[in-house]
């Protein structure tokens, strides 16, 4: 199976290499490189941020994190300024952002170098039960062929290997759960986009392409570290490809047409695709093999996906409050419209549009119900709190929180964070890992309706996105004016004593909210024995 596997590879070379002229042998060690159409944008000594190659390896993560930025959504927007650069965060919105490709080549092999490697992903495979499915895929695409070729059971390393050996590409799935880099890049990064980030890890072989072309869901940031791979990106096919909910099925190349961008990405390079463009990337011309990372934003999170909420919500208060919701419909409704059996339209009838200006006007009286701030609630409970990643702390951030000092003496004792509240300054960990929701529930009691404020936070979320419950607080109703406190006064710390004003219940709140790992205080904390 492997042996036919990899003379299928070669045979996929030889095919693109006679389809596209190319005069090299597959076992030649040095071939002539193709001319590759280029759109990019070129690091010049005029951009404005790049004045040389020293300050541009001088711009790498660790920098980043070690700023101490107080607001957490700016650390998130620093890394994507890091992520595109050499180009400013208004540009890429302006020009780019669900409009077009980017491409930055950099003269830096070592740019992503702190976010993954090779090691790395060997070391991943052997230490942890990943799961083929679940973890890992095996792919390969020859002869206009897509397969996936996942095994039953645990992906042992020497069979992956294997696999990659005979000219498969591996997928390394969710590698947030073992790479600490990416998960604290991905948590960072989700905080700037108010948005689910995504990462997915390829690992291909030279002489091989692992999928077809095809197009995705998902705003894409590639991101090459190891080796090269040859990339081809095609713009939407049409308006209803463009910008689109799910993802595509496996084109042939004659349905794609012609690249618009045709480009080897080296380590250090960049590539930005809106969801929508086509592509396929392969290794059938680089002699190398090839190592990137794809990250993901903005999936299923369009003014679609938002007004699904705001028009079934309308509905919801429509109903409500206004008796023409509850109406019935006309007798004899379903003759007012439809296909009958001759397959013509039926006459239009005073019923008929009768029945058309009344739905016409309870559609235009929605907008009457419309509780905007309830709308954005619900969605981003659901689409975000509910499904992102668990904030990522650094060893700075651990000294400030209640995590802090807890843990077994070799006597048998435990110690615990020593605090004093009342003249602590405190802040909420994070800006967006909170929510406070207003939500209508049913007592059980008294079989009434009754408003419940809660207090939803991400902290204890797992890893695996889309797969937590979002955990919450029930905030008393005279407390949720400090709670908003604590909300407008992000970044900035306060003084317990200024936000509860000798009120024990406030201070017990706080003290609830410091114990449950939501509070960082502006200094370190000791710990002391029990």
């Amino acid at each position: 199976m492997n042996k036919n596997k990899r003379n299928n590879t070669m045979s996929a070379f030889e095919y693109y290499a006679k389809k596209r002229n190319i005069e090299d042998s597959v076992n030649r060690k040095h071939k002539n490189k193709k001319k590759f159409k280029k759109i990019s944008v070129k690091i010049t000594k005029n951009e404005k941020d790049v004045k040389d190659l020293k300050k541009l390896k001088s711009h790498t993560l660790n920098n980043i994190y070690n700023l101490n930025l107080k607001d957490s959504s700016k650390t998130g927007q620093k890394l994507f300024e890091w992520l595109i650069h050499p180009i400013s965060i208004d540009n890429f919105m302006k020009n780019n952002w669900e409009k077009t490709i980017l491409h930055v080549p950099r003269n830096s092999s070592n740019y992503f170098s702190q976010l993954f490697s090779l090691t790395e992903f060997d070391t991943i495979l052997r230490e942890n039960n990943l799961q083929y499915g679940t973890n890992v895929d095996i792919t390969s695409y020859t002869d206009n062929v897509r397969e996936t070729h996942n095994p039953v059971g645990r992906a042992f390393p020497h069979v992956v290997w294997d696999y990659f050996n005979n000219g498969c590409s591996v997928r390394l799935l969710n590698p947030q759960l073992f790479a600490s880099e990416i998960y604290k890049f991905m948590a960072n990064l989700q905080e700037y986009f108010g948005s689910l980030v995504g990462c997915n890890v390829y690992l291909t072989p030279s002489f091989s392409q692992g999928f077809a072309p095809h197009y995705d869901d998902i705003e894409a940031f590639v991101v090459q570290v190891d080796g090269e791979k040859h990339w081809r990106v095609y713009k939407p096919r049409s308006e209803f490809e463009t910008l689109p909910r799910t993802s595509s099925k496996n084109f042939d190349q004659n349905e794609v047409g012609e690249p618009i961008l045709d480009v080897i990405l080296r380590p250090g390079d960049f590539l930005y695709m809106p969801r929508g463009y086509i592509h396929q990337a392969d290794t059938l011309f680089t002699e190398t093999h090839s190592l990137h990372l794809t990250f993901s934003s903005y999936q299923q999170n369009s003014m679609y996906d938002f007004l699904q909420v705001v028009v079934n919500n309308s509905l919801n208060n429509a109903l409500k409050n206004d008796i023409s919701y509850r109406s019935g419909l006309p007798i004899g409704y379903q003759h007012f419209g439809g296909l009958c059996e001759s397959e013509k339209p039926l006459p239009r009838t005073v019923q008929r549009q009768q029945f058309e200006n009344q739905i016409n006007q309870l559609v235009g009286n929605l907008k009457n119900h419309i509780d905007l701030d309830h709308d954005i609630d619900m969605f981003s409970l659901k689409n975000y709190y509910t499904n992102s990643l668990p904030p990522s702390m650094s060893n700075d951030e651990l000294l400030r929180t209640v995590t802090n000092g807890t843990k077994m003496l070799p006597n048998g004792t435990t110690t615990k964070p020593m605090i004093d509240l009342e003249i602590a300054e405190v802040k909420l960990i994070r800006k967006n890992c909170f929510r406070l929701v207003e939500e209508s529930m049913l007592d059980e009691d008294t079989d009434q309706m009754i408003n419940e404020l809660r207090f939803y936070y991400n902290l204890d979320n797992s890893k695996q996105l889309h797969s937590n419950e979002c955990q919450f607080i029930v905030i008393p109703d005279e407390m949720g004016l400090f709670v908003k406190k604590l909300f407008n006064i992000y970044p900035s710390f306060i003084k317990v004593s200024d936000l509860c004003d000798d009120n024990e219940q406030v201070l017990q709140l706080v003290n609830d909210l410091w114990e449950r790992g939501l509070l960082i205080t502006s200094k370190n904390i000791t710990a002391m024995s029990n």
